[in-house]
Order: structure tokens, then C-alpha cells, then sequence
């Protein structure tokens, strides 16, 4: 027996009973949640479904329904991705592959003038772009740490002249630069993904980083984020890894944090 669930405003599915009761069990599909499978005369929400109880209106879009399953739902018109009521298509407006009501209009033009994609495919960037990514933003922390590995062992160095204690200093400046190299990638980290969403090499690949509805992280998820992405990098990176398995590209770190990269279209 297949399953279809609506997330997002969208189809998705087929999937088997064993993967529909998995993704149950992980909270994706909800009592909210519209399902639909063969047999059933309307898509319903999981709730009413596993209760058994009457079928209620169907709400999904006719236009995103199976093909089994179109010709009941055509009736109940189309669903506004924002509030998720039904509506006749002279009500409401399409934007990519969603329809937005007259009232939720104005709210859903701010939530993308503001870079969000709440109800909206999400255009998922993969490893390699990510890769790359993380590469040009080592290059440029490489050339910070350095120029100030410079200075600070250029001002070690007369400490060292004045001390005689070379092997001790040399100690202290091994700690001082380590410090100051973790300090600075995290500084680097929070401070663009937190403003911007994006740190320089994401801002070059053209990707950046949102929460799951594709609204800005902010500061704080921004700081978790790179909190979390260390422990990607201290399993021997197989936290990045993961991103070029995942079906919606996450890495350790994204899973952790709820975040998600994407293009920038």
C-alpha cells in the first residue's frame, strides 16, 4: 500500500507503509497532516484518518492531487500555501508551484522580499557547491590567521629576547595563536551567516543558509550552527559528508540546527 502526504503546500509521495509510518514516528506527518492513499475517496487529515472518523472536505489542490484522486478533490478548490484553506481559482493568485488567497498575499510578498521561501520548493545546494564554498572561506581565514600569526610572533619574539625562556614561550605562543585561530572561525562564522546568511565563499557559490520554512537563521542559530559544525569536522568530517547523501542535502551540522543551504535564485 502507498502513501501520499501533503508538506509544504505539495505532494509528496509515493511511499511505502513501513516509510509512512517512519516518517509518522518522526513527527513529518502529523494529525494535521493531508494524506491520501488508495482507497480513500478525498485527501484527509492523518488525524481523522487513523481515528476513523468521517471523511471531512478535501483541501488539497486539484492540480497537485494524484491522478486517482483529482477528480474528488477538483471540487474543493485550491489550497493557500500560507493559511491552507481552500479556495475557488478565481480567489487566489499562483507563485511557482504554490497559490496564495487574496488575504494572505500581502504577508506572503514580505516573507520573500525579507529572503524567505516559507511554501516554496527549496532549491537545495549540493556537496560539491558547498564544497567549494568551504574551500574559498578557508583560503581567507588561512590569510587572516597567518597575517596575525605574524604579528603576534613577531611580538612574542621579544618576549622570548627578553625572558631567555624560549621553549616556554614557545608553549604560550602555540596556545595564544590556537585560541585566537578558534575565536576568529567562529567570530567569522556567526557574525556573516548571522547577518547575512552567507559567508563570503557561500556569497561567491551564490547559496545560503535558512531555517527549514527558509526564513533567515539569525544570530543565534547562526552561533549553533557553527558550534556544531566543529563536531562535523571532529568525527574526520563525516558531518559534511552526510550532506551529499541527504535528501535535502543536510550536513551533521543542518540536521543539529534545523538549517538547510540553498541556491540563491
Amino acid at each position: 500500500m502507498e502513501w501520499y502526504y501533503a508538506e509544504a503546500g505539495q505532494q509528496r509521495g509515493p511511499v511505502s507503509e513501513t516509510e509512512f509510518n517512519n516518517l509518522v514516528s518522526a513527527g513529518t506527518v502529523k494529525d494535521d497532516t493531508l494524506v491520501w492513499k488508495d482507497g480513500m475517496p478525498d485527501w484527509q487529515p492523518y488525524g481523522r484518518v487513523k481515528s476513523g472518523a468521517a471523511p471531512a472536505p478535501a483541501v488539497l489542490s486539484a492540480e497537485s492531487a494524484t491522478p486517482a484522486a483529482s477528480a474528488s478533490t477538483a471540487s474543493a478548490g485550491l489550497v493557500c500555501s500560507e493559511c491552507g484553506r481552500a479556495f475557488p481559482p478565481d480567489e487566489v493568485i499562483r507563485h511557482g508551484d504554490v497559490w496564495v488567497c487574496a488575504a494572505c498575499k500581502p504577508a506572503f510578498f514580505q516573507k520573500l522580499r525579507e529572503g524567505a521561501t516559507s511554501g516554496l520548493a527549496m532549491d537545495y545546494a549540493g556537496f560539491w557547491i558547498r564544497f567549494g564554498a568551504k574551500f574559498l572561506d578557508g583560503i581567507i581565514m588561512w590569510v587572516v590567521n597567518m597575517g596575525i600569526g605574524f604579528v603576534v610572533g613577531l611580538a612574542m619574539a621579544g618576549v622570548i629576547g627578553a625572558s631567555g625562556d624560549r621553549q616556554t614561550s614557545m608553549i604560550i605562543l602555540q596556545v595564544v595563536l590556537t585560541f585566537f585561530s578558534i575565536a576568529l572561525n567562529l567570530a567569522y562564522g556567526i557574525f556573516f551567516l548571522g547577518r547575512y546568511g552567507a559567508t563570503p565563499g557561500k556569497m561567491a557559490a551564490k547559496i545560503r543558509v535558512v531555517n527549514a520554512d527558509g526564513s533567515p537563521i539569525g544570530y543565534g542559530r547562526a552561533t549553533g550552527r557553527c558550534f556544531a559544525e566543529i563536531l562535523s569536522g571532529l568525527i574526520c568530517y563525516i558531518g559534511y559528508i552526510m550532506a551529499g547523501f541527504d535528501e535535502e542535502k543536510r550536513a551533521l551540522h543542518d540536521r543539529i540546527c534545523d538549517t538547510r543551504v540553498i541556491r540563491n535564485n
